[in-house]
């Protein structure tokens, strides 16, 4: 019955059988035959036909089946992929990509959880900024990624799954100013150590620094999180980076600890709009809905 109402479906969403047929992968004989079945099955016409069957039109009882075998066949989907994904072991491997920040500061704890919970499950991690992240799920070499930015390609699903706050860092051989009034000042005459363009770091900067009036006396860019602590460490800069930093407790690095020159952003996954999930994603997806208890357990 399921692949006679798939017929139906196609037929007249198609408005042609030759067409249906071939979306069906069938032949058009095999997609008059079930519709016909159907007809005699339901002892009612379904579809007046034309002598040459191109044109037609569906009867009330062809329309009623209509609207009510699309809601049987999609909940039989449902029910094939929920049922096959119950036999299956979450297992295989997982393609994730993550930016910079997320995969320095939160991806080693999420894949540690995830490989207690999935034993045979295997990791291929590419670590880059969030657009090429974007990009490469997009172009289907990512079955998930991990991204810092709210811009978002049209062909990505997207979800938040983590709030982060950024702060100012700068180096130990700084001396803040006494007055809050003079920070702004203070943060004119500095170097500023900036991510590339396209990180989420990067464009969480840019809005800090117009929002606050900040013009800096000179930039220097760096291409990586790693750059950027060992340069804040070697020489007199500032930067504007994720909180995440602190818990690795770099020496030579100081705080801004003032809740005004802050911010806070959402990480995000990302996954191809219109494929189905993997068990594999849907595991992982279930391990970051949690993460902020992870973190904090």
């Amino acid at each position: 019955m399921i692949d006679e109402l798939k017929s139906f479906i196609q037929v007249v969403e198609n408005q042609n059988f030759t067409k249906a047929a071939r979306k069906l992968n069938l032949s058009q004989p095999a997609v008059s035959m079930h519709i016909s079945g159907l007809e005699q099955q339901l002892n009612t016409k379904l579809i007046l036909r034309s002598n040459k069957q191109k044109n037609f039109l569906l009867t009330p009882d062809g329309e009623l089946l209509y609207q009510r075998a699309k809601k049987v066949v999609h909940a039989y989907d449902e029910m094939m992929i929920e049922i096959k994904s119950q036999r299956e072991t979450v297992q295989g491997t997982l393609k994730i990509g993550a930016s910079l920040t997320i995969g320095e500061y939160l991806l080693p704890e999420i894949l540690s959880h995830l490989s207690k919970l999935y034993p045979e499950l295997t990791f291929e991690v590419m670590i880059e900024n969030s657009h090429s992240i974007m990009e490469k799920v997009d172009q289907l070499e990512l079955e998930i990624g991990l991204i810092e930015t709210d811009e978002l390609l049209l062909n990505l699903n997207r979800q938040s799954f983590y709030c982060d706050r950024l702060q100012i860092a700068y180096s130990d051989t700084l001396t803040l100013p006494s007055k809050v009034e003079q920070y702004r000042q203070f943060f004119c005459e500095q170097t500023w150590l900036l991510r590339e363009s396209g990180s989420g770091t990067r464009l969480m900067t840019d809005f800090f620094l117009e929002q606050f009036h900040i013009v800096p006396n000179y930039q220097i860019v760096l291409g990586s999180n790693y750059l950027v602590k060992e340069t804040l460490r070697q020489r007199s800069s500032v930067t504007f980076t994720s909180t995440l930093m602190k818990k690795q407790e770099f020496k030579g690095i100081h705080y801004l600890e003032d809740p005004t020159y802050e911010l806070q952003r959402l990480f995000y996954y990302v996954t191809k709009e219109g494929v189905v999930l993997s068990k594999r994603v849907q595991g992982m997806i279930q391990v970051l809905d949690h993460l902020s208890e992870i973190i904090d357990s």
